[in-house]
């Protein structure tokens, strides 16, 4: 007689947490760009003052304003994604595993690695987001990404794609910070509640907060970054830096409320942003825990 085999039951091997929360990352932010890019369009050209649908200023002439055209850009966006998210959560892990041997509030650890993850995707952050703004204008010359990037180029060489860097970062940063410290704060509150849809709300009203907070910054940074699109031949532009747009946007065009222009359009894009990222950032994560990925 022969010993009967015996199986013995392996669990999957588990992804590791830097490669889980990239992959979360991702593919949450994929979700986010995709389910309300055209919202994120009405809002850039309301923080410019230009109509919510605006005629396509194409070389042949302009024609009429179509429903598609709040799409322009939504795959260069979702490509700048890619490498922006891998940058942002490996610097985000990185600092959230540092902090872990620190007595510190996990609302505190998420501002913190916010932060890094924020300032380290940067560079590959503003080229993208600056000729995705440009595209959602749609300003002859403008109206490709072959196109804006090929004008970009050639009235503001390749110092334009880094148009508005300072003021990029400066909303980031504080966006960031809040958007992953205000989830955790939330979802903290809610837990001892046992509600089912914890991570909704939790994100839903992180989301709704970071958006009406930042919108001033998200404003300025709008302004700086399409500014060379009004001027003829890429003439000297307006607008010198974070603190003189500010001051210029409040001084002549109606006060300090001014830079609240789209904050209600933000509110509406990132209360549902917000639930869609973070549901989908915790399911995989969770996904990854139990060796499913």
């Amino acid at each position: 007689t022969f010993a009967p085999l015996l199986r013995v039951a392996r669990r999957p091997p588990r992804m590791h947490p830097l490669a889980t929360e990239i992959t979360a990352g991702i593919t949450a932010g994929a979700a986010k760009t995709l389910a309300f890019y055209p919202l994120d369009t009405l809002v850039t050209r309301r923080e410019v003052g230009r109509p919510l649908l605006v005629p396509r200023e194409t070389l042949e002439g302009a024609r009429p304003a179509a429903i598609r055209d709040v799409y322009a850009g939504s795959v260069l966006a979702t490509l700048g994604m890619l490498p922006y998210a891998l940058l942002f959560h490996t610097a985000f892990y990185l600092c959230e595993a540092a902090l872990a041997r620190f007595a510190i509030s996990a609302a505190l650890v998420k501002v913190c690695a916010g932060t890094c993850g924020a300032v380290a995707a940067a560079a590959v952050g503003v080229p993208f987001e600056g000729l995705k703004h440009r595209l959602q204008l749609q300003v002859r010359g403008y109206t490709t990404p072959r196109l804006a990037l090929a004008s970009t180029l050639r009235l503001e060489g390749v110092a334009g794609l880094y148009r508005g860097f300072g003021s990029t970062l400066a909303r980031n940063v504080p966006y960031n910070a809040l958007h992953f410290g205000l989830y955790a704060l939330a979802a903290s509150a809610l837990r001892p509640a046992r509600l089912p849809a914890t991570e909704a709300l939790s994100g839903a009203a992180a989301g709704a907060l970071t958006a009406l907070l930042t919108t001033p910054l998200d404003l300025v940074n709008t302004r700086l970054q399409t500014q060379r699109i009004f001027t003829a031949s890429g003439a000297a532009a307006n607008l010198s830096g974070v603190v003189d747009a500010i001051s210029r946007v409040a001084a002549e065009e109606g006060g300090p409320t001014a830079l609240m222009r789209g904050a209600g359009l933000r509110a509406a894009q990132y209360a549902p942003s917000g639930l869609l990222f973070f549901c989908v950032y915790e399911a995989v994560k969770r996904r990854a825990a139990s060796g499913g990925l």
